[in-house]
């Protein structure tokens, strides 16, 4: 089970953290990095399978695929907004945290707009 092993590596992720925290705090925000980079690491494998059969869809469904790629960087977009958000906020910058928040939301705004336009082709071609 790949969940077993992602909330493993976070668990000990958290503990080494929380002791560096105590001990050194100057290395607690690179433990907190090192922590997440393994998680996306042990996480990728399976991401690539959601992936493949996302483009199968895509495929069968007779949608242009540069739609499928915008779909797919908006999701990167919020999942790194996300993570450099989480650990603006782990290090106590909350402000920062929520100006980056902010600046995805509006990121992804921009990125949908091609989106949006391949859909209302879509729906003036099928009228």
């Amino acid at each position: 089970m790949q969940i077993v092993r992602v909330i493993g590596v976070g668990l000990i992720g958290a503990l080494v953290a929380g002791l560096l925290r105590q001990e050194r705090s100057e290395l607690y925000i690179f433990a907190v990095i090192a922590g997440g980079a393994l998680i996306l690491i042990v996480i990728l494998s399976s991401l690539a399978d959601v992936i493949a059969q996302f483009g199968m869809l895509v495929g069968k469904s007779g949608v242009d695929e540069s739609l499928f790629a915008g779909v797919l960087k908006i999701i990167g977009v919020g999942y790194i907004t996300e993570y450099a958000s989480a650990l603006c906020a782990d290090y106590g910058v909350t402000s920062i945290a929520n100006k980056l928040q902010l600046a995805g939301k509006v990121a992804i705004f921009f990125m949908t707009m091609p989106i949006l336009s391949g859909l209302v082709d879509v729906i003036s071609s099928m009228l």
